[in-house]
């Protein structure tokens, strides 16, 4: 039966390329309208998946070259290709530059490592038990730390090596395999305090890369100066396919996405094929121009939708890592900013109050933590207020921009408990355990360095937020 099936199919379609000249026209048309179709359709379908699969390697490419050249007079963080950047200060409401939502507990630096050459040696100082970390990751958004939790604080040098590094390396040197040929390091080193400013900064400087045929030892290498070049942001036209097209053929996808690159073959962006904008036909431009339009609404929309583990209020995302297949979630992470592992650092979220109402400078609210629901920090914990319409810490008199287990003068009661006071004036009961506001709408971020297993088990809850007379 099934012979003769396709028996038939094939003599059908024989007898349609048979027909008369004079419907030939209509036939051709015909013809012509299908294939346009199905371009545009696959063009669209698979155009989406890919946008969203590619998202962190399109941003991440991006980031990468804007943050290796000077792209302009004002550019607050570059530095060459293998090498670090520095926050040589503390960031406030006017010195966050492109980080969203940073913290103002630890100083920031950072760099863009290419691994495709050689290893990228990188040296930690000893910190003697300061919490720093280093969260190293790659194009595919997954993370990994070295630094105090998972490596210790002594001295230790570390080879950054990508997937297909067969070489060795030398004796005193840990191997961190990555699984892409570049990656993205954002690290931080804790200040306990403006006294603790200057050494906390000597720390960080201690931290620097070489390339492991110019590894000489505890030298620091000299830091070339960074090129100019001219911004791209390829994030809002379809040179983000070119980008994506670019990288998958100089990179491997998962070892199981071989069908996944297959289908990106059939519209031209996987690694098998050879992207040329100009060379679009009509209908498989317009599909990709769809796909981008519903990727972006789509990336949106997974910002927006309901996290499942809400605690008192309190928002726990503790599955911003290991994606697997989940390639909105990967791809919505790095559309929200970047997340370290869950055991690294938890930061537990909340945008309403208890009555489910939008938290402004309008109202004064009350948190009670009993010794149980203080945050179960191996490390250190902080709460901190952002403004909602720009994700920028909050400008104050007290120029307080986080409060926690760390700020001077913070009182506990006489049973163990914390009282924490957030509002935009000050409080009756004092400055000591004041979270300052502004007057708009903000969001809380709880930061939990080394969360306990409380954190994981779903035992750990915060108190919930209650609003003052």
């Amino acid at each position: 039966m099934a012979e003769l099936k396709r028996l038939f199919a094939a003599i059908a379609a024989m007898l349609l390329l048979a027909l008369p000249l004079t419907s030939s026209a209509q036939n051709v048309d015909a013809r012509a309208a299908n294939t346009s179709l199905i371009r545009e359709q696959l063009a669209y379908h698979v155009g989406t998946l890919a946008y969203l699969w590619g998202y962190p390697i399109v941003d991440m490419s991006k980031q990468m070259h804007n943050e290796t050249h000077r792209t302009g007079l004002q550019q607050q963080v570059h530095a060459p290709l293998n090498h670090f950047y520095r926050y040589d200060f503390l960031v406030t409401p006017t010195t966050a530059g492109n980080l969203r939502a940073p913290n103002n507990d630890t100083l920031y630096f950072g760099g863009w490592f290419d691994l495709a050459q050689e290893p990228i040696i990188v040296h930690t100082p000893d910190t003697k038990g300061r919490y720093y970390t280093l969260a190293i990751t790659d194009f595919f958004n997954e993370v990994t730390h070295i630094g105090q939790r998972t490596t210790g604080t002594e001295e230790k040098f570390f080879a950054l090596v990508g997937p297909d590094f067969k070489g060795t390396l030398p004796a005193n040197v840990v191997q961190v395999r990555m699984a892409t040929k570049q990656v993205w390091v954002l690290g931080r080193m804790l200040v306990d305090g403006e006294a603790d400013f200057a050494q906390a900064k000597n720390l960080m400087q201690q931290i620097w890369s070489v390339p492991l045929s110019k590894f000489a030892g505890k030298l620091p290498p000299v830091v070339p100066v960074a090129e100019a070049a001219a911004p791209i942001n390829p994030l809002t036209s379809l040179d983000f396919f070119l980008v994506l097209n670019r990288w998958l053929r100089s990179n491997a996808a998962g070892v199981d996405e071989a069908a996944l690159m297959g289908l990106f073959d059939q519209i031209g962006v996987g690694p098998k094929r050879t992207l040329v904008l100009d060379q679009l036909d009509p209908a498989t431009r317009r599909g990709l121009e769809r796909a981008m339009t519903d990727g972006l609404a789509m990336l949106r929309a997974s910002a927006q939708q309901p996290m499942p583990d809400v605690r008192n209020g309190w928002i726990f995302p503790l599955g911003l890592s290991d994606y697997g297949t989940d390639y909105l979630l990967r791809a919505g992470v790095v559309f929200a900013g970047y997340a370290n592992r869950p055991e690294e650092s938890t930061y537990v979220a909340r945008t309403v109050d208890g009555a489910g109402q939008l938290m402004s400078g309008a109202k004064k609210y009350h948190l009670h933590l009993l010794p149980h629901e203080i945050p179960p920090a191996g490390a250190f914990w902080s709460i901190s207020a952002y403004d909602l319409k720009t994700f920028n810490l909050i400008e104050n008199p007290l120029k307080r921009y986080s409060l926690g287990n760390r700020t001077p003068g913070l009182k506990l009661n006489a049973d163990g408990a914390l009282d924490i006071h957030i509002q935009k004036d000050a409080p009756a009961e004092g400055k000591s355990n004041w979270l300052p506001v502004g007057e708009g709408a903000y969001l809380l971020v709880m930061r939990i360095y080394a969360p306990g297993k409380g954190v994981f088990d779903g035992s750990y809850k915060p108190a919930p937020l209650l609003e003052r007379p």
